[in-house]
């Protein structure tokens, strides 16, 4: 894989991955962007890698999902440098007539891992160490992981 970045003035970055597809990139005071900070764009990415194993599970699992949602809420280091010190990814699948425990099976799949699994290039270096809870609200599935100590 190969990639490429150009400054574009301030804080604004563009990259370009070498299948065509470009990104801007921001890290100028948040009134300004008009693209993702680049740590912002981390977290993004974490999400969508996760998303990625996580349907990719369901799929294999025949699982008949309708939806999946991730929100995420992250924590940073008061000092520099300002790593990631949480990530609390709140995850939501939703279909009809899925069962708790293949949901459950879809997220925490892997040994100490919330799909963000060793296969996840977004986060090779991250602490994978979980606390994993699940709640059901009718056919909507509601898993919680906690990664604690991000980029350490």
């Amino acid at each position: 894989m190969k990639a490429h970045l150009v400054h574009v003035e301030g804080m604004r970055f563009r990259a370009k991955a070498e299948d065509g597809h470009e990104i801007l990139f921001d890290g100028a005071e948040a009134e300004s962007r008009r693209g993702p900070s680049p740590v912002q764009a981390t977290l993004l990415a974490t999400m969508a890698c996760t998303a990625s194993d996580v349907v990719s599970i369901l799929r294999k699992e025949r699982i008949p999902f309708s939806a999946l949602e991730i929100e995420a809420e992250a924590e940073r280091a008061k000092e520099v440098p300002r790593v990631f010190t949480k990530i609390h990814l709140h995850y939501r699948v939703r279909g009809d007539h899925i069962q708790e425990a293949a949901v459950k099976r879809a997220i925490t799949c892997r040994p100490r891992s919330i799909a963000l699994s060793e296969s996840c290039c977004a986060v090779p270096a991250w602490s994978l160490s979980t606390r994993t809870k699940f709640s059901r609200w009718s056919d909507v599935f509601s898993a919680h992981g906690l990664v604690p100590g991000m980029f350490k």
